[in-house]
């Protein structure tokens, strides 16, 4: 009997491997560390990630299926719950995605992972510890086809404190838990869903149609991208879960050579799916001229009001990641036997047919750009 405990059930990746997984109707058994008052409570967060993936009755009926543990996977070895200690898989994609606030995101995403690794040292059937980190560990200054490193570069250099958490909590794994049967899967950027488009989630994908809104980028229009959707990225994870034997203990889920995609592919893509002049044109302009993005973002966007204001200050963030025009090689992964991923393009106009407005789906990843008050406790959310 196959028990796996889940972290980050309530985010995108997270619902999407439960969707996956029940849907399946196997006999594993799915223990979700949930952050709630009460089991009914935490269940209806899951029910709800699920509802963005199927109908309400049947992310109900989906929901029944799974045991929660109310808890926080960061105080982990303190949690006695017998629940946690007959698991043979864990699944680790709980995260504070917040991109600034180093303390609090290194706390949680660091200290947090190790809490739950020494927890993890009590499941004596313990087959596999899956945890997921971020492609974008490997730093700004790293060459544009990444490859499967064993470890996070010492000299790396983050442009964001999400990022620094997750190399460090890589590094410390590594270092003091080479007793548990860890793997790392790093995926590359999340965007969409390749059948139900920006149902589940509109994270991220503001950004690709902000750029094309605003027909400026920091970069060459042959720069890679490399963007993967939520749906292959579950079922890419639920198999490197399970898989009873694996070549190596790290993989990249990603793009890679074959399935990243180009500024100037996303461009006719843009325009096959919502036809404007022919041409698509791009303006390539200097990532440190924040007076020109201004200019132009107030021109297509406005500036009135604290959410476009903040949409801005996320745009050049952003922007900052596409201008270093990489691709993450996932040879290890092919290997193994899982499929590429089909390149954005291929799914675009899926995701632009049910897509709200730029503001409104930005609106879904503020609290990525906005630091809580001290008091707070950061939002936990599946990686993506």
């Amino acid at each position: 009997m196959k028990r796996v405990l889940l972290t980050g059930a309530t985010g995108l990746i997270g619902g999407a491997v439960l969707h996956h997984a029940l849907d399946r109707d196997d006999a594993t058994e799915w223990v979700c560390l949930v952050r709630c008052g009460s089991i009914e409570q935490g269940r209806q967060r899951v029910a709800a990630r699920l509802a963005r993936f199927t109908d309400p009755f049947t992310a109900q009926r989906l929901a029944r299926k799974i045991e929660i543990v109310p808890g926080d996977f960061t105080r982990a070895d303190l949690d006695m719950d017998p629940r946690l200690d007959g698991l043979t898989h864990i699944l680790h994609l709980a995260a504070d995605t917040s991109w600034w606030g180093d303390e609090r995101v290194n706390r949680t995403n660091h200290d947090g992972t190790l809490a739950l690794a020494r927890r993890a040292r009590a499941m004596s059937g313990l087959q596999r510890f899956l945890h997921v980190g971020t492609a974008m560990i490997c730093g700004a200054n790293a060459p544009h086809h990444v490859e499967e490193a064993a470890y996070p570069a010492a000299d790396a250099r983050h442009l964001v404190a999400y990022t620094v958490s997750k190399a460090a909590a890589e590094s410390s794994l590594a270092e003091h838990f080479s007793d548990l049967p860890i793997v790392v899967a790093r995926p590359s950027i999340v965007v969409g869903h390749s059948v139900l488009g920006a149902g589940p989630s509109s994270s991220i994908l503001w950004v690709v149609r902000a750029a094309d809104r605003l027909r400026m980028l920091p970069c060459a229009p042959e720069s890679k991208v490399d963007i993967v959707p939520s749906d292959w990225v579950a079922e890419t994870l639920h198999g490197l879960l399970f898989k009873p034997s694996l070549a190596h203990r790290l993989y990249h889920v990603s793009g890679g050579a074959s399935a990243s995609t180009s500024w100037a592919d996303l461009m006719r893509a843009f325009e096959a799916a919502e036809p404007s002049d022919g041409i698509r044109a791009f303006t390539r302009f200097d990532l440190a001229d924040r007076a020109t993005l201004r200019a132009r973002f107030a021109q297509v966007f406005g500036l009135d009001g604290s959410l476009k204001q903040a949409m801005l200050r996320a745009t050049r963030a952003y922007y900052a990641f596409c201008s270093l025009d990489l691709s993450f090689d996932n040879t290890r992964l092919l290997a193994e036997g899982f499929a590429a991923p089909p390149p954005l393009p291929a799914y675009l106009g899926t995701c632009l047919a049910n897509s709200a407005e730029i503001v409104d789906q930005f609106a879904d990843d503020l609290e990525m750009f906005t630091a809580p008050a001290p008091s707070q406790p950061a939002a936990l959310t599946a990686i993506a």
